[in-house]
């Protein structure tokens, strides 16, 4: 059997990446694998790491940590550091202007690489990502690569609606930057979404801003994103010291709406209801005076950790403005925690199942769902116990037969036999 040609490539890393290159080498398919900065664990990189004096070691080893995967074989592995490392060298800077030219210039390198491979080697197949693959998609028509465009988040031009408008709306967030909002970044990521022959989306948010920008909706495809169910787990027993914890995780800032959840807190002052934020804090400090000593913050917590953090709260909280699909959402669903979330978060939670969506910037809907589910217990653990069933549902190994049935179904049309 011959097996298909796959090339699957990203300048960069996120949750999605590494474990979906891990899903596609187990399938019958000859995958490459391009990106810019990876450190395969059983690498040169790895092994001299391991011999540096112990501080320097563990700084380099939770560095390197995030740019490997132990489920990654070495193989159809290609690589082009510098570009990465010079736009991580500016991120760490917390320099925007820099940082967001960096990154366009990044992924159009990157881009001009992947196209000419994919113009040399012709795979059969192609996964790009969003930002980062224009010129490869061009070169996939060229010489008749069936091409996937993975959308990670919902389109730009929707999102940058959302959120200037958020900007109008609170004077503290006037200043907050939305990355690179130049014409030619806007016009490269829509043309981006047009040329692909399938667009996969992990939410059915991220699928509507793709229909609202002019795409077809019989070529977008839905695969919501794998949930670690081993790693992620109910807690043995509830708590029941007469306190509910409302949990957030993820950038607290203005494209979150962490305000909101905040100014929910602040309206119901309710000693017994608490809100735990577990996050960097980005876009200033300024929006959170209102609301000080009504939260609790935990920054830099190592992953390891988070599955504690979970199981410690009673509810999960992600009233997000513009998303794709929070992981942070599916972690907690697998916690067995009851989500209440915006449609904007793309979470796969149903409304009066698993918990609650409400409409983004309402304070009041916010505020009464966490009653309810602080007032009703029974409901709480009902919705908890759904959103565990749930989260299995939409496991690892659920997760690859969408997959595989989603690559089946773009499988290229057999070539007529001469005769």
């Amino acid at each position: 059997m011959v097996r298909r040609r796959l090339l699957i490539a990203h300048p960069g890393a996120t949750s999605l990446l590494y474990p979906l290159v891990a899903l596609l080498q187990r399938m019958e398919l000859d995958v490459t694998f391009e990106t810019s900065f990876y450190v395969p664990p059983d690498g040169m990189v790895a092994h001299t790491v391991k011999r540096l004096p112990g501080g320097l070691r563990r700084a380099a080893e939770r560095e390197l940590g995030r740019r490997q995967y132990p489920g990654i074989a070495g193989r159809g592995l290609v690589t082009h550091p510098w570009p990465e490392l010079l736009h991580v060298a500016a991120s760490r800077l917390a320099v925007p202007v820099v940082g967001s030219r960096l990154l366009r210039w990044r992924n159009t390198r990157f881009d001009l690489t992947v196209a000419a491979r994919i113009r040399r080697e012709r795979p059969d197949l192609f996964i790009g990502f969003d930002g980062s693959c224009e010129q490869s998609l061009l070169a996939c028509k060229e010489v008749g690569t069936t091409s996937l465009l993975f959308q990670a988040i919902g389109h730009l031009k929707s999102g940058l609606r959302v959120l200037e408008e958020e900007r109008r709306l609170d004077p503290a967030f006037a200043q907050v930057s939305l990355g690179d909002t130049s014409e030619a970044w806007i016009e490269r990521n829509t043309r981006e979404a047009l040329l692909a022959d399938r667009v996969v989306v992990p939410s059915a948010y991220v699928r509507d801003t793709m229909i609202e920008n002019g795409r077809d909706p019989d070529t977008i495809d839905l695969l919501p994103f794998p949930i670690d169910t081993q790693r992620f787990m109910p807690a043995p027993e509830p708590r029941n010291d007469r306190r509910t914890r409302v949990l957030f995780v993820g950038q607290i800032g203005m494209r979150k709406g962490v305000k909101y959840l905040l100014e929910a807190g602040k309206r119901l002052g309710r000693a017994d209801i608490q809100i735990g934020l577990v996050g960097s804090i980005v876009d200033g400090t300024a929006w959170m005076a209102p609301y000080a000593h009504r939260y609790r913050h935990l920054a830099n917590v190592p992953y390891a950790e988070m599955p504690a953090i979970y199981r410690d709260a009673d509810v999960f909280a992600f009233p997000s403005l513009h998303e794709g699909s929070a992981m942070a959402i599916n972690e907690a669903l697998a916690s067995g925690l009851p989500a209440i979330v915006t449609p904007n978060a793309g979470a796969i939670v149903r409304d009066g199942i698993e918990g609650f969506v409400v409409p983004i910037r309402d304070v009041s809907a916010l505020a009464e769902r966490m009653v309810q589910l602080a007032d009703d217990v029974p409901l709480r653990r009902r919705m908890g116990a759904a959103a565990r069933t749930l989260a299995e549902a939409h496991d690892t190994a659920a997760y690859a037969r969408r997959l595989q049935k989603l690559l089946d179904r773009v499988r290229p049309a057999a070539q007529p036999t001469a005769g």
